[in-house]
């Protein structure tokens, strides 16, 4: 089953210029664009992820579980069932 989810991550407590949320949001866009089972589009707010539900599921299960870890976070995120694009 096709799925897609719209995602925002808030970093939250950054105590240097090495961990500013700019920064911790595009090490975790570049960890996720790795998969190559899905298609990622990002926007000022959000990100957006199509792909297959399962390898969402297993790719965000492994990658927040690490990134709330290593840096205190936010996620929020909004799940569908199918391809929902506009263009």
């Amino acid at each position: 089953m096709e799925a897609t989810i719209e995602i925002s991550l808030y970093p939250l407590l950054q105590k240097n210029a090495q961990e500013n949320y700019k920064h911790i949001v595009l090490e975790f866009l570049e960890t996720i664009k790795k998969n190559k089972s899905i298609s990622i589009e990002t926007n000022g707010l959000s990100s957006i992820i199509y792909g297959n539900y399962d390898d969402i599921i297993k790719l965000f299960s492994n990658e927040i579980k690490f990134f709330i870890k290593k840096h205190t976070s936010v996620f929020v995120f909004k799940l569908a069932k199918g391809k929902l694009k506009y263009n």
